[in-house]
């Protein structure tokens, strides 16, 4: 009998739980087993995925830790995740690490401080003793009673959760299977990547996204592989490790080009036959316009997918797989949304219109816009939609300002759906107010007339112009180092962004290749002010799908080339 099940003997005093670990015996090889605790283990993972993610238990009701010695931590303050990472392989906050709990790091023996995986690279700031491999027995006591195979008591940040027989079970059982193996897209020598091009994006801007991206993972990280794979064998392992051969190795980098053509309700089914072809361990990148099929085919597949560029981003509270860089124009609706909320006290009884055409783009806008001034529990809103074919003119502001007087109006169009509006002030019931979209009006933004500028104001989503300079120089001298013509900088330059934050992550990740693992490293990443040429600040935390947190409110100077008037800071939500 082990250390800790001796221990455990005087701290059970006999209970369910000691009955269960005189049960278990050293861990199950050959496999998951066809049931656990009474349950197909299907659904045991199910279930210890909601207990270890989310804190709750098989029967619905919160999980309940122990901290402290005495402090009662229940559901999601008390979920196994947000210290151990969705992925199992550990953390480290606050001056305290938290050592992993997927079952490849568990099931194996902790010999040296350099079986500690992950971002944590000050190691030796931390003495953490060896022990042996943790089996089912020794992993419920740690987990009930704090205790570890050796019998040492874990420190008491660790919480100790009340748990029936089946609920340890169920647990033990999640935790095993946890980061066990490496995920798809995964061989012994090779990582495999893919990127995605639809048929809505020009030549010039698919060699946008794909030159830089083939140039990094050949030149930065491929053509170096044996330097890189040396610094890092040597800083886990030590140069005995290295020179002996025993060392893991890291894996080359292969890209997939996914293409996707034709309508988007066929590209979940040409993602499929991709996928079923060469499984990939992630999407790096890509361009598309819109990219709502590619987010659900990556949802459903737990594919992660990394900083594409495009304009439709799934706005999706619940997502995972996912990082984008903004919300795209749903964000400048959202922004519009707060800065009226904030900034000009409308009375209860004025009205606020959009106006928007009824395309994607538009919709978008206005869904933005209407979600945030909903949850704000403003003014009455209405909308009014340009239907296909239908054009605006003088006689089509006036119909507005006669129906919806002095009301704010937010008008999503483009420069040429805005025939006539300068005649808006001449007429009677005139709006107060006007926003637009920079995106929309793209570099026509002195398309809004003079006399209107003065209670018009536009959602401005990237740098500000002169802010680019020293953003722009990095990527221009970088993409000259690697002979990349340059064709659209905007595409470009979310690649540049992306391969910084690979050459970082991919190094952490070493040869502990799980999708999660990945993404908790994104989420890890510190924040960014330079490396980007649209957005000034890109943060990170976990969980969080949207780099970009940001927008700005602009308005227009007098004169045929208006300079733009900043009305708000970057970050206004």
């Amino acid at each position: 009998m082990s250390v800790a099940r001796r221990r455990v003997r005087f701290l059970a005093g006999g209970g369910a739980l000691f009955s269960l670990l005189l049960c278990w015996g050293p861990a199950q090889g050959g496999g998951a087993p066809e049931a656990v605790a009474g349950l197909p283990a299907a659904e045991a993972l199910r279930l210890g995925e909601a207990m270890y993610r989310n804190g709750v238990l098989p029967s619905g009701r919160p999980m309940v830790g122990v901290v402290q010695g005495d402090i009662e931590m229940t559901g999601e303050m008390s979920t196994c995740s947000s210290c151990h990472m969705r992925s199992g392989m550990g953390s480290m906050e606050g001056g305290i690490l938290t050592p992993p709990t997927g079952g490849s790091k568990l099931y194996a023996p902790l010999a040296r401080q350099q079986d500690i995986p992950g971002p944590l690279v000050n190691r030796s700031m931390f003495k953490s003793p060896p022990r042996p491999t943790y089996d089912d027995a020794s992993l419920a006591a740690a987990l009930v009673y704090g205790i570890d195979p050796t019998g040492r008591t874990l420190r008491e940040t660790m919480p100790r959760y009340r748990l029936t027989q089946k609920e340890t079970e169920i647990l033990v059982f999640y935790l095993k299977q946890l980061s066990a193996k490496p995920s798809p897209g995964v061989d012994g020598e090779t990582v495999r990547f893919a990127t995605i091009v639809t048929d809505q994006v020009s030549a010039a801007d698919r060699d946008a996204l794909l030159l830089p991206l083939k140039a990094f993972l050949q030149e930065e990280w491929n053509d170096r592989l044996m330097v890189l794979g040396s610094q890092w064998n040597s800083r886990w392992y030590g140069p005995d490790a290295v020179k002996a051969g025993s060392a893991p190795r890291l894996r080359r980098a292969v890209l997939d080009v996914w293409e996707l053509k034709g309508p988007e309700s066929g590209w979940g089914e040409q993602l499929e036959a991709l996928y079923r072809k060469a499984p990939v361990f992630a999407v790096l990148g890509g361009v598309s316009r819109s990219w709502g099929a590619a987010h659900r085919f990556c949802e459903e597949k737990g594919l992660p997918a990394v900083l594409p560029t495009t304009e439709l981003p799934a706005v999706a509270h619940n997502s995972w797989y996912t990082l984008y860089f903004s919300k795209g124009v749903y964000q400048e609706g959202e922004t519009a949304a707060k800065y009226l909320s904030r900034v000009f006290e409308l009375p209860q009884d004025k009205k606020v219109v959009q106006v928007f055409r009824d395309n994607d783009t538009g919709r978008a806008l206005a869904r933005g816009f209407a979600d945030t001034w909903q949850q704000l529990g403003k003014a009455a809103l209405s909308e009014r939609k340009l239907l296909p074919g239908e054009k605006t003119g003088g006689a089509f502001w006036k119909k507005l300002c006669a129906q919806e007087p002095g009301a704010a109006l937010v008008l999503w169009l483009a420069p040429e759906d805005l025939a006539g509006i300068a005649e808006l002030p001449a007429v009677p019931g005139h709006p107060s107010t006007l926003f637009f979209s920079a995106t929309l009006l793209g570099p026509a933004l002195g398309v809004i007339p003079e006399p209107l500028r003065d209670f018009s104001f536009i959602t401005y989503p990237n740098r500000l112009p002169g802010d680019e300079a020293y953003s722009k120089s990095l990527l221009s001298n970088w993409m000259k180092l690697k002979k990349i013509p340059e064709t659209n900088l905007f595409i470009s330059s979310d690649v540049y962004f992306l391969t910084r934050l690979l050459s970082r992550t991919l190094l952490d990740m070493g040869t502990d290749l799980h999708r999660d693992f990945f993404l908790d490293l994104l989420d890890g990443a510190p924040d960014q002010a330079n490396s980007s040429l649209r957005y000034p600040r890109l943060s990170f935390g976990p969980g969080q799908r949207y780099a970009s947190k940001g927008c700005f409110v602009v308005a227009l100077g007098k004169g045929e080339n208006p300079k733009l008037v900043r009305k708000s800071d970057w970050v206004i939500y």
